[in-house]
């Protein structure tokens, strides 16, 4: 047939006012693979709008914000000039005592992000129409995960925000240590990385939403506090703990940081307390990121949905 000839298809569309039909072969053939970047991003959108429909991210963030604004605002009450004695006169030492409960902040958000992110497939009948689509566990897995990073390090952002407001209000933008605040705020994105891949590996392995979310406060927050004080009381330093790496965020930003202090109790009785140094932090939490967050992909690559 000539090339620029009519073909049987544009002749039936002219006479009966209808496009053609089109075999399912063809029609199969036609569609376009939806790659897993894709797949990724359309999770990762649905589950950011999952956590903000629920109130979780608007919640955790208002208790935050709140919080913070109060101590800030008991600052103020008490006097620029006593806030600057009692923080030695130096911005890095007021916001190295201010972002102390950043730690805190991370794991609750881990716990309301990560602690049932996993498991509600598996303990609902939410599993029998996510996981019989064609997308694979470890796509939905890494979509999840992103979303709860954003959001937590979103948090986590706002309160260093407030932090450095408090800073500037008391000692000037001109004191400000920017570099040291920086590597602080990368260090504090680690640790929320470190504290995801616990909360989801938790997810994978408990089927219940709920024990999800407690057993995540549980194990990060008291379990790892716990037995950081009677290891320390023993005199052994807690270089396994995830709570004692998080004290990096605030280490890296103490002029008068030390690694090991002793306080007398007695005649030749020390209790020695340890404070982990910005490298030995950055290693535990790597260690916990590289550990947890392929296991809890391992796990959820397992689990069958039992509604």
């Amino acid at each position: 047939m000539a090339s620029g000839g009519p073909t049987v298809i544009d002749h039936v569309a002219t006479v009966g006012g209808t496009a053609p039909s089109v075999s399912a072969e063809s029609r199969t053939a036609s569609r376009r693979r939806v790659s897993d970047f894709e797949q990724w991003r359309v999770v990762t959108v649905n589950q950011l709008e999952h956590y903000v429909r629920t109130y979780r991210f608007l919640g955790l963030l208002g208790f935050v914000v709140l919080i913070s604004v109060l101590t800030l605002a008991f600052e103020i009450d008490a006097g620029t000039g006593a806030v600057r004695v009692a923080q030695l006169f130096r911005s890095s030492e007021y916001l190295s005592n201010f972002l102390a409960n950043t730690g805190l902040w991370v794991v609750l958000a881990a716990a309301f992000f990560g602690g049932d992110a996993l498991s509600v497939d598996f303990s609902t009948g939410a599993g029998y129409y996510i996981l019989v689509l064609p997308v694979r566990r470890s796509v939905l897995l890494a979509g999840r995960y992103t979303a709860a990073t954003l959001l937590a390090v979103a948090i986590v952002g706002v309160y260093y925000l407030i932090g450095t407001i408090g800073a500037i209000y008391f000692f000037g933008a001109g004191t400000i240590p920017w570099g040291a605040l920086v590597e602080s705020l990368g260090a504090a994105a680690l640790f929320t990385l470190a504290a995801l891949s616990v909360a989801f590996c938790v997810s994978a392995f408990v089927r219940s939403p709920s024990a999800g979310v407690l057993i995540t406060v549980l194990v990060l927050y008291v379990g790892f506090t716990t037995l950081q004080s009677v290891v320390e009381l023993a005199g052994v330093e807690p270089w396994w703990s995830l709570s004692y790496a998080g004290g990096t965020m605030a280490a890296i930003l103490d002029t008068d940081f030390v690694h090991v202090q002793l306080i007398p109790l007695g005649e030749d009785q020390f209790y020695t307390i340890w404070s982990a140094t910005a490298s030995e932090g950055l290693a535990i939490m790597v260690a916990y990121l590289a550990v947890f967050l392929p296991f809890s992909a391992y796990l959820y690559q397992r689990q069958e949905s039992t509604g």
